[in-house]
């Protein structure tokens, strides 16, 4: 996928990097220049309480339409790319959606064990003690099937609300590929911050100014950072970035990394560790 390419290219050819962040970036460009976001090919039904979540999703869709309540929580379904002349006559039966829930932990009891395993991807994050946190998650993930396209729904653990809405608002899993100059997929991401069963994992997110460092930080599993910036935003400067930031970390983590246009330079950084008190 698009960071994982990205990745490796960052790896094998630092030495172009070395020579310049002209021709760095205009390698770059034509090597992506034809390359599409699959992701795409389907529409959000999001489920979800706060809807402050709606309006910042929204400001990348041309369609958006309000759904059937779920569990007294409202339901928005955002329609994927769509060829202009196609838009009038796309129906949501036509649409493949990626049903979508996020939900607290307190949240979560109420809602019936059928429809949470009708979710596709369930994000659930901490309002109480780490302790119950670790149960719910376990208990989510007992849920899981193998559905011959891998295992449903996929849970993702965040320590708080902030981080949860910060990641389906701004990871570009559910974001339009025009917002997107290097992007990710649900399949990219799933290796790396879903939660299975026996291994529960535990994303905790900050947001960086363009010049901060994270706090080094040995525990930490696995990160995915977004960069966002002006489209004047160089690729060889994302590149040291994210090398930089590897640093801060214990050698082999594995670092997943995405580029978006935004109107400011930052980063927002999700970090995974273990789940902590599993089984207390």
């Amino acid at each position: 996928m698009y960071e994982n390419l990205c990745y490796n290219f960052f790896v094998w050819d630092m030495e172009l990097m070395k020579r310049g962040r002209k021709m760095f970036d205009e390698m770059f460009d034509e090597m992506f220049q034809d390359v599409e976001n699959d992701s795409m090919e389907y529409g959000v039904r999001l489920a979800c309480a706060d809807e402050s979540v709606f309006a910042a999703l929204a400001q990348y869709y041309s369609h958006v339409e309000e759904g059937e309540p779920l569990c007294n929580m409202p339901v928005r379904q955002f329609y994927p790319e769509l060829e202009p002349e196609n838009e009038p006559s796309v129906s949501t039966e036509e649409v493949p959606w990626r049903n979508t829930m996020l939900i607290s932990d307190v949240q979560v009891a109420g809602v019936p064990l059928e429809i949470l395993r009708e979710q596709d991807v369930i994000c659930i994050y901490r309002t109480g003690s780490e302790e119950g946190f670790a149960s719910c998650a376990e208990g989510l993930t007992a849920q899981q099937e193998e559905d011959g396209d891998g295992i449903r729904p996929a849970v993702f653990c965040f320590a708080d609300a902030a981080a949860a809405k910060a990641y389906v608002c701004g990871s570009g899993v559910w974001a339009p590929s025009s917002s997107q100059v290097v992007g990710t997929n649900l399949d990219d991401v799933l290796p790396l911050l879903a939660s299975t069963k026996g291994d529960i994992r535990y994303i905790s997110g900050k947001s960086l100014l363009w010049e901060e460092m994270p706090a080094v930080d040995r525990s930490v599993q696995g990160v995915q950072l977004i960069c966002r910036g002006p489209k004047d935003l160089s690729m060889f400067e994302v590149m040291e970035k994210a090398e930089a930031i590897a640093a801060c970390f214990s050698e082999g983590v594995n670092i997943l990394w995405q580029i978006e246009i935004y109107e400011k330079r930052e980063i927002l950084a999700f970090f995974v560790r273990k789940m902590p008190h599993m089984g207390a």
